[in-house]
């Protein structure tokens, strides 16, 4: 009997909601419990675990955050990056499977305008794909602001540049993008030849901040060798408490099944 390739990955991209910004006058629908930096720790801690995640994409990682989840999920199983923000007390971070990938590089993507912030690595699967993966947290701008003074945007012009770093792999860019599907940002990644992995998914609506439900959490792919399957979002309301007792961030945790032509 013959050892058989892994054919597919799981991907997840979540904001996890730094702790030092969790305060009760922004989340006036949670419960105070849902709010506690320990209660919320555990559940966040618990639901990592369980969404048994070959490449994880974090964003509003603090760094004792990440400490905890590398030496009590990922140690044995996982290469791990964390990259802070400039002048914030969190930033974004990379989890990646050593059963299935060897990890070749890693590198920082600093916004060049704003504070938004991406941290990137070049692996291999065991199948011989080579992929490159962005956990990237982009500025939030109004829809007003023009194209050459868009923070968001230009953080993805960024990342786009920078898959000549890694030209023979395909692409994730995943995070909180701050961006609505038919934004400028989201726009430019399609003309760019990513696509999104969740385009058919319904519901789709990752977070209701200011109780507006939308969708601004992606895991975008450059197309070509990678199918996307999205595991299912329970569906939000307007009044639908995040954080709460059973989710602990104002985000919801996206997973898409990635399988291998």
């Amino acid at each position: 009997m013959t050892n058989q390739r892994p054919t597919s990955f799981t991907a997840v991209t979540w904001n996890i909601l730094a702790q030092a910004y969790v305060f009760a006058y922004r989340y006036t629908q949670c419960s105070p419990e849902a709010l506690d930096a320990k209660a919320r720790r555990a559940l966040l801690l618990r639901r990592a675990r369980a969404l048994e995640a070959d490449i994880l994409c974090l964003q509003e990682v603090e760094a004792d955050c990440f400490q905890q989840l590398e030496s009590e999920i990922f140690a044995a199983t996982h290469t791990g990056f964390l990259a802070l923000k400039p002048g914030r007390p969190e930033g974004c971070a990379l989890f990646v499977s050593k059963r299935h990938f060897e990890w070749l590089e890693h590198w920082t993507v600093n916004a060049e305008k704003g504070d938004g912030l991406a941290v990137a690595a070049r692996v291999k699967h065991s199948s011989g794909l080579e992929l490159a993966i962005a956990s990237a947290h982009l500025n939030w701008e109004a829809d007003s602001v023009p194209k050459e003074r868009h923070r968001g945007l230009a953080l993805l012009e960024q990342l786009l540049a920078g898959r000549s770093r890694a030209p023979n792999a395909k692409w994730l860019f995943a995070g909180d993008f701050n961006a609505i599907s038919q934004s400028v940002v989201l726009e430019r990644a399609y003309a760019a030849g990513m696509a999104e992995s969740c385009r058919a998914q319904r519901p789709w609506d990752t977070c209701n901040i200011n109780g507006r439900c939308r969708k601004i959490d992606y895991l975008l792919f450059s197309e070509g060798a990678l199918v996307p399957m999205p595991y299912p979002l329970p569906a939000l309301k307007r009044d639908t408490p995040l954080p709460s007792l059973t989710e602990p961030s104002d985000h919801l945790a996206l997973a898409v099944r990635f399988a291998m032509t």
